[in-house]
Formats: C-alpha cells, structure tokens, sequence
C-alpha cells in the first residue's frame, strides 16, 4: 500500500478524527554507509526525508504536547552520525524505526538519498514505508 492510500483510508475511515501527515524533509546527515572498500571510514553525505502519519481527534489547542513533535526524529537521525551502516535499506530502516516509535505514529515512509555516491547522478536513494499492524 503506497502512503496516499494509507493517507487516504485514514481520512476516509476516521470518525471524527484528523489525519496529520508530519514531513521532516532534507535532513543533513554525514554517516559512514557503503560496502566497498573505498567507502569505509568515510562519511558520506545522505538527504533523509521522513513521512509520519498520525489520525486522532484534534482538541484544538495551540500547545506541542497535544502533537507529535518533529524533535524525536531529528535528533535520533542525528544521533547515527556516529554510526556505520553497509547498506541504505538498513540505514533507512533503523530512521523507520525510530519514526514509528510514537504510539500516535500509524504509519511512516523514509527517504534516504547518498548524494556523492555517482558523479554522473544527483543522488542514489532508497524509500521504505511501513504501517503499524
């Protein structure tokens, strides 16, 4: 199922419920990440873009803690910095994690894009989505 869909079944089955989609776009992250010999012991900047989606009623009132807050996600991405990773599925699935962490979190898609990885291309990305069962 693709996240317009899980988007637009949250909107069509909710009752008397939002559905929030929270974007966290282009994150800056330099990561150890690749598999040939070249790329170990270097970090390499990645674009990380991460999609959550929440649906709960909305109380109206102008104050973080009735939210989701962007914060738990930008510092656990920050946070890999000091990480090494083979792959961009495992990269990419340790950020899923941490963005379905929330209980509010249904569903979370990722994006992560090396940047530097093909002089003759603009990034190499991966994006995985997943819905909480």
């Amino acid at each position: 199922m693709r996240l317009d869909q899980v988007i637009e079944n949250a909107l069509v089955n909710a009752t008397g419920e939002d559905a929030f989609v929270y974007r966290l776009e282009g994150v800056k992250l330099d990561v150890e990440i690749g598999i040939h010999d070249y790329e170990r012991g270097v970090k390499q900047r990645v674009l990380v873009d991460v999609v959550t989606v929440v649906s709960k009623a909305w109380c109206g009132t102008d104050d973080i803690a009735t939210v989701v807050d962007y914060d738990y996600i930008l510092h656990g991405i920050k946070a890999l910095e000091d990480k090494q990773f083979d792959l961009q599925e495992t990269l990419c699935g340790t950020i899923l994690d941490l963005a379905l962490e929330p209980k509010a979190v249904s569903a979370a898609q990722v994006t992560t894009r090396k940047i530097d990885a093909y002089a003759d291309a603009e990034a190499v990305g991966l994006t995985r989505f997943r819905m909480k069962r």
